[in-house]
């Protein structure tokens, strides 16, 4: 397994350039890209898309510095302003050009979201992605997301089978699957193992006010009341030393990156703690 740090959160402190800076000073020299990481797109649709970033020049950025990229990821709100503007074929193409720009970037994973977006007309959209993506030796990973249908792991299993193309995997997120009232391991992962082909990992429990290291998220799924909080993934309510262990197992040798969900202010805090842990486990035999 390989550790990387999303770029998405410092996104808004850091340009690319001083981004990699903070995370080659927790020695890590990966990264997963976001749209926002990259210069360019001068519409909300652009901004979440990257037909208009200045793809090639960040692929030079990141070769002259040594880093590798774990992933590109599609704007979370890609699929449903795609969908709205223009039907399936809208969302396509969006994916595809996420597929050009991690060729030149020269990482292997492609992360998208549905969005609540329904399964049906999520797959009709996203298998000729995949079949696009499949002869360029690129995966388009599905990430499991608490509060729409991919927050089920059988509806996840479900739209793999559906689509039933090397190009087209789903992305891991345990904290996600807590979010929203499954349990993430053993029985989310057991649903979904087979087609894994990326992790994100964060920290989470239910929120406790009294707690005031736990950083509060959004209401739980399926809950008027209770909240999730976020902390260092050593304290999640999760098994996540079990998790890394049996990914280990089961032969998983693809990119493990970190998101904490928490305010910019506390993240440096958070990677201070998570990448010597995520480090020693995924070291491991």
């Amino acid at each position: 397994m390989k550790l990387a740090i999303n770029g998405q959160q410092l996104s808004g402190k850091y340009a690319l350039p001083e981004l990699l800076e903070v995370l080659a000073g927790f020695g890590v020299n990966a990264i997963e890209i976001w749209p926002a990481n990259l210069i360019g797109g001068a519409t909300p649709e652009e901004w979440d898309r990257y037909e208009s970033k200045d793809v090639a020049g960040a692929a030079v950025l990141l070769r002259e510095r040594g880093f590798q990229i774990a992933c590109v990821t599609l704007g979370f709100f890609a699929a449903q302003v795609c969908f709205a503007r223009g039907g399936a074929a809208a969302f396509t193409e969006a994916v595809c050009g996420a597929v050009d720009a991690a060729s030149i970037l020269g990482a292997e994973i492609v992360n998208v979201y549905s969005v609540g977006i329904p399964p049906p007309l999520f797959t009709s959209a996203i298998r000729p992605a995949a079949a696009y993506a499949a002869a360029r030796g690129v995966i388009i990973t599905l990430e499991n997301e608490a509060h729409d249908d991919s927050g089920l792991p059988e509806n996840i299993k479900q739209m793999m089978e559906e689509v039933a193309s090397p190009g087209f995997g789903t992305q891991y997120d345990p904290c996600n699957y807590y979010h929203a009232g499954v349990e993430p391991y053993p029985a989310a992962y057991e649903t979904v193992r087979k087609h894994i082909r990326y992790v994100h990992l964060k920290g989470g429990c239910r929120y406790d006010p009294a707690q005031h290291q736990v950083h509060q998220g959004s209401l739980m799924r399926e809950s008027t009341h209770d909240f999730i909080g976020y902390l260092p993934l050593p304290e999640a309510a999760f098994p996540v030393e079990a998790i890394i262990r049996r990914m280990h197992q089961d032969g998983y040798t693809g990119w493990v990156t970190l998101e904490p969900h928490v305010p910019v202010e506390a993240l440096l805090g958070y990677y201070k703690v998570e990448v010597p842990y995520i480090q020693e486990l995924i070291a491991k035999p």
